[in-house]
């Protein structure tokens, strides 16, 4: 089993004002359309960013700029960004927040320069992949929030079954309340503060507990679900303080404990790398941690929890941050 990890800042006000509210089945159907006008716009931005870092590739390969490391800058940090301060990153990411899709070629130069003065003369962005157009994407972004809502509805008004409007498929409405809602909510918040990529079994409760650290501040994912709860009593959640397998949320840190595990996660990361330097993948493991140090920054610089979930996006299938 494979599994496309990623580490992610989480809106918590997002996902308890507005997202499981709408689940629940409060206010109209069309709830979330504010949201997706903004959602689009960051999409948009997310794709031109990509668009340099995966064109840049050649560029620093042809000039041996060994400082460009795919890993991180392509599929790894959001947008595309570069530089090692925690802070900056950090700062650069509310920048291409901010930032139309037109303003992205000058930030992405920048990051060119910043890694390699020069770089960004000799890069053009890629022009491999399209993004569909302002509908598409919505009805994309949505959809799992508009079938989980059905599949409130559903258990409410006792219906057996709740038909996905995209594929047409049939499916038990309790099931999809049991195990996707932690996973669809935190796949929708990334919308808008996106996660950092990784690959395989790299989240942090897991790196942990290979190498006998303690997972300060990591539990239940219980915030992404916990408002659902009181509406659906008797529904048994499928939530594990780790991730178990594909398409799912694991270990989250509350706000106010993620300073303290990213501490933590600073303190032992030698200990952390141990196991995995036996074995051979001791340099990729750290650029996992930067990775993890950084999605727990901004999420500490935003007063936002942290999560580990895995398939949110994909390399493979061009699914990016």
């Amino acid at each position: 089993m494979g599994f496309d990890t990623s580490f992610h800042p989480v809106d918590l006000a997002l996902v308890q004002d507005r997202l499981l509210p709408y689940i629940a089945g409060v206010g109209d159907d069309d709830g979330l359309d504010d949201l997706l006008d903004r959602a689009v716009a960051v999409r948009r931005t997310r794709f031109e960013a990509k668009q340099w870092a995966v064109g840049a590739i050649d560029a620093a390969k042809g000039l041996g700029v060994d400082a460009f490391d795919t890993r991180l800058h392509v599929w790894g940090r959001p947008f595309f960004v570069t530089g090692d301060d925690p802070a900056q990153v950090v700062h650069d990411i509310g920048r291409y927040l901010a930032a139309t899709p037109e303003e992205v070629p000058a930030l992405a130069r920048e990051m060119l320069d910043r890694l390699h003065p020069g770089l960004a003369a000799h890069a053009t962005p890629s022009t491999e992949g399209v993004i569909p157009e302002a509908g598409a994407l919505r009805e994309h972004m949505s959809w799992r929030m508009r079938i989980l809502r059905a599949a409130g509805a559903a258990l409410r008004s006792g219906a057996p079954t709740v038909r996905d409007p995209d594929t047409g498929r049939e499916h038990p409405p309790g099931v999809l309340i049991d195990s996707e809602v932690p996973f669809s909510v935190v796949e929708f918040a990334a919308v808008f503060h996106p996660g950092w990529m990784s690959r395989g079994y790299t989240w942090p409760t897991r790196v942990c507990a290979t190498a006998g650290v303690d997972d300060v501040g990591f539990g239940l994912p219980t915030p992404l679900y916990d408002a659902l709860a009181e509406v659906f009593p008797s529904r048994d959640w499928a939530a594990e303080p780790t991730i178990t397998g594909n398409y799912s949320v694991g270990g989250l840190v509350p706000p106010h404990a993620v300073a303290a595990a990213r501490a933590n996660l600073r303190t032992h990361r030698d200990e952390l790398l141990a196991p995995a330097h036996a074995d051979g993948w001791g340099h990729d493991l750290a650029t996992d941690l930067t990775k993890v140090d950084e999605a727990m920054a901004y999420a500490e610089a935003h007063g936002f929890a942290f999560c580990e979930a895995t398939e949110i996006y994909s390399g493979m299938e061009g699914s990016l941050n």
